[in-house]
């Protein structure tokens, strides 16, 4: 998978909404449409990139909005 410039940057936040230093904070690069499965529903999307650490990606508050997704934390289940 290529990654590719994003047409419109933008600063990342995070929940508190404060930057985080990452690149002057702003998010420059993203890997052309994925399909993720969540269930048996099949959602195309496009993935901003960025060094995560440990979490191989974050989900951002649109995302979830329109989604609204029904997480169970203690056991991992997602469910749509």
């Amino acid at each position: 998978m290529t990654c590719q410039q994003k047409e419109h940057l933008y600063l990342l936040n995070i929940i508190l909404r404060n930057l985080i230093n990452y690149r002057g904070g702003i998010i420059n690069l993203e890997i052309g449409l994925v399909i993720i499965k969540i269930e048996r529903k099949e959602i195309m999307m496009n993935f901003n990139i960025l060094l995560l650490g440990n979490d191989k990606a974050v989900l951002g508050m649109p995302w979830l909005q329109e989604y609204n997704l029904k997480i169970n934390w203690i056991i991992g289940d997602i469910k749509i």
